[in-house]
């Protein structure tokens, strides 16, 4: 149904593997596959090496070759704009929400509501296999997650509901939870019970899939705006609260009723600043990170020490400009533990090291693409993501670091 997600321009054999040896290889290897393998490895020496403060670093080529570095253009456009993306590796599938929209700031809404769609990719190659469009009744799913037996769960902030599409029978299930409530990010704990944000409502959510028991707990900071949420290796839950000076992440321990004691943790910039967490994950050694939107940074929090620490990627964003500057969104952790991060208005996909503060990116071909929100790392080390304005979902192949 789909192409593979790589492709390359109609150039001859021989022109085609020359730009590609030449261009792919200089910045770092960016999209280049195995199939490259015999390139000279000269071409990296003119990777440019910025000089920065002590515990940042940046290996990247100049931004105005950056389009003809990611020459790879994925498969088959999808029908809806994308936004979260999931791996299911016990089952071989890459799932994808399509909301068909932007889901702004101020209610992460639609500014109406229409169903949107489901999106399933072979984890093997690419290969775009289906779209599922959601029944009347449902809406612009955002954020997806697979269950042990492989259905798909998924967030409708703009319908207020939490909904199921099973793959295999091709049904559709949805449990509305209260106007203006907004479900948005969702995780599965360690006992196979579904969490979530609701992002409108202040609150963290639980179903129990089995019982279809449904509970919600109200966040301490009034009007915080969950966003983001994640489980650490001990099987505690973490999320972000999002609102303009709020500046917390939070966490929990899961119950299997519901109930739950939230804890919240101040975290600052590196100018000891309010920040405004976005996406968040935990790495091996229980430690947070999270992306900062338009500060264009990532931020680290320690459970330890209880202390954070900011790391700046790319140019903020001014107050109240949208272009022509970085908004870090999408966050995701390799088996290295290298934190990979999404800039929406850079139009970049990057990695930064801990401990060397190095950091390692590739700019889209065009800034208006917009990977956003989705991005995740499969079992293989491939690292996947959605372009939102792009209707594409692309890849990284073997998450091939340098």
């Amino acid at each position: 149904m789909g192409r593979k997600v790589l492709e390359v321009s109609n150039l001859g054999k021989k022109k085609l593997i020359s730009t590609l040896c030449s261009l792919l290889l200089v910045v770092t290897g960016i999209f280049a596959t195995t199939a490259f393998a015999a390139c000279s490895t000269t071409a990296q020496q003119n990777v440019q090496v910025t000089p920065t403060p002590a515990q940042r670093g940046r290996t990247e080529a100049p931004e105005t070759d950056h389009g003809a570095q990611v020459n790879k253009q994925a498969q088959t456009h999808l029908q809806k704009n994308p936004w979260g993306v999931a791996v299911d590796n016990a089952h071989g599938f890459i799932w994808v929400a399509e909301p068909g929209c932007d889901f702004p700031e101020v209610n992460v809404k639609c500014p109406t509501a229409f169903p949107g769609m489901i999106a399933k990719f072979s984890l093997a190659d690419g290969t775009l296999l289906g779209e599922y469009a959601q029944p009347t009744g449902y809406s612009s799913p955002a954020f997806v997650a697979v269950d042990n037996t492989g259905n798909i769960w998924f967030s409708e902030p703009t319908t207020d509901a939490i909904g199921k599409f099973d793959p295999v029978t091709l049904t559709w299930s949805q449990w509305k939870l209260g106007a203006n409530t907004s479900p948005f990010d969702l995780v599965f704990d360690k006992n196979g019970n579904l969490w979530f944000t609701l992002y409108l409502s202040n609150q963290i959510g639980f179903m129990d899939p089995k019982t279809l028991h449904i509970a919600l707990n109200g966040v301490p900071t009034p009007i915080s705006f969950p966003y983001g949420i994640t489980i650490d290796p001990k099987g505690t839950l973490w999320f972000t609260e999002n609102a303009q000076g709020a500046s917390n992440v939070a966490s929990f321990t899961p119950t299997t009723g519901g109930p739950i004691s939230i804890y919240e943790h101040h975290v600052l910039s590196a100018a000891g600043g309010t920040v405004r967490p976005h996406k968040i994950v935990a790495d091996k050694s229980g430690i947070i990170w999270y992306t900062e939107g338009f500060s264009a940074s990532i931020g680290e929090y320690n459970p330890t020490t209880n202390s954070s620490t900011d790391y700046n990627v790319k140019t903020p964003c001014p107050s109240g400009q949208r272009f022509g500057c970085s908004h870090t969104s999408g966050i995701a952790i390799d088996a290295k533990g290298n934190i990979w991060f999404t800039d929406a208005l850079g139009a970049r996909i990057g990695y930064f090291v801990p401990g060397s503060g190095r950091i390692v990116t590739g700019t889209l071909p065009d800034l208006g693409l917009r990977p956003h929100d989705g991005i995740a790392i499969d079992v293989y080390g491939t690292v996947w993501f959605a372009e939102q304005n792009g209707f594409q979902l692309d890849m990284w192949p073997s998450g091939k670091t340098y």
